[in-house]
C-alpha cells in the first residue's frame, strides 16, 4: 500500500520539495552556489557554474556584463557573410584581456565569458604552480574564420566559422620566456623547467571551461596549438 501511494504521489512531492528548498535554502547560500544569482566569472566554477553560464548565453547584454565585470575590455563586433554557415551576429572584439593577444580575438560572447575563465581559473594558477610565473601575451592562430573544420574544401564548418573558437600556439612568459606548443608539448619534464607540465595542466584545465578541447594528443593536425571551442561536440584529448 506504502509503495503504491509513494509511485502515485512521489513526482509531486519531489517537485514540492525542491520548490521549498529554493524558497528557503537557495537564499542562504553563497552566490556561487546559488543557481538564482547571476554569474561571476572570476569565482572559481562550482556544480552550478554550467547552469548560469546557459542563462547568460541566452541573453547578450547579460553575458557581456558579466564579462566586462571579469575585467574584459570589450566592444560589440558582429560579423556577416554571404558564405552559409558563416557569420557572426552577436559577437564581440577584446581590446584588452589579462593577457596580451596576437592579432584581433573576435568571438561570441559564450565564447569571449570562457576565455575570461580560462584566464582567471586555468592558465593564471597553472603558470604560477609549474613556472613560477604569470602569463603576459598568448600566441594564437586566430578565432573568427569562415573555412571548413581541418580547413578542408568540402565538409562541415568549423566552430571557427561562427566564432566560437580559438587556436593557441603558445605563451610568452612574464619573465621573458616563452612556451610553445611544437617544441615543449612531448619535452622532458625533467629538463624543460616545467614546461611541459604547464601544457598539460592547461589543457586537462581547460576542459572544465570549453566543451571541446583539443591538444597535440589529437592528431597531427594539432600538434602545434590547443583547439578551444563553445557549443561544439564534448571531447578532451
Amino acid at each position: 500500500m506504502l509503495r503504491a501511494w509513494w509511485r502515485k504521489w512521489r513526482a509531486l512531492i519531489l517537485v514540492f520539495g525542491f520548490a521549498l528548498v529554493s524558497i528557503f535554502a537557495f537564499p542562504l547560500l553563497p552566490d556561487r552556489y546559488d543557481p538564482s544569482t547571476p554569474i561571476d566569472l572570476t569565482v572559481e566554477p562550482t556544480f552550478v557554474t554550467p547552469i548560469k553560464m546557459a542563462r547568460i548565453n541566452r541573453s547578450f547584454p547579460a553575458c557581456v556584463n558579466a564579462v566586462r565585470a571579469a575585467g574584459l575590455e570589450v566592444e560589440a563586433h558582429s560579423i556577416s557573410s554571404d558564405e552559409q554557415g558563416c557569420g557572426m551576429d552577436q559577437g564581440l572584439l577584446l581590446k584588452q584581456g589579462r593577457y596580451v593577444y596576437g592579432g584581433g580575438v573576435t568571438m561570441t560572447c559564450p565564447m569571449m565569458a570562457a576565455l575570461a575563465q580560462w584566464e582567471i581559473h586555468v592558465v593564471g594558477p597553472a603558470a604560477q604552480k609549474h613556472l613560477g610565473t604569470d602569463v603576459s601575451r598568448v600566441v594564437h592562430y586566430g578565432t573568427y574564420s569562415c573555412r571548413n573544420i581541418n580547413g578542408a574544401l568540402a565538409g562541415p564548418r568549423s566552430a571557427h566559422a561562427t566564432g566560437q573558437a580559438l587556436d593557441v600556439a603558445g605563451f610568452k612568459l612574464a619573465d621573458g620566456r616563452q612556451v610553445s606548443l611544437l617544441h615543449d608539448w612531448d619535452a622532458d619534464d625533467d629538463n624543460d623547467d616545467g614546461k611541459a607540465a604547464f601544457l598539460r595542466d592547461v589543457r586537462d584545465g581547460s576542459c572544465g571551461v570549453f566543451s571541446t578541447v583539443l591538444s597535440p594528443d589529437y592528431n597531427e593536425n594539432h600538434k602545434d596549438h590547443f583547439h578551444f571551442e563553445v557549443g561544439g561536440w564534448g571531447i578532451c584529448r
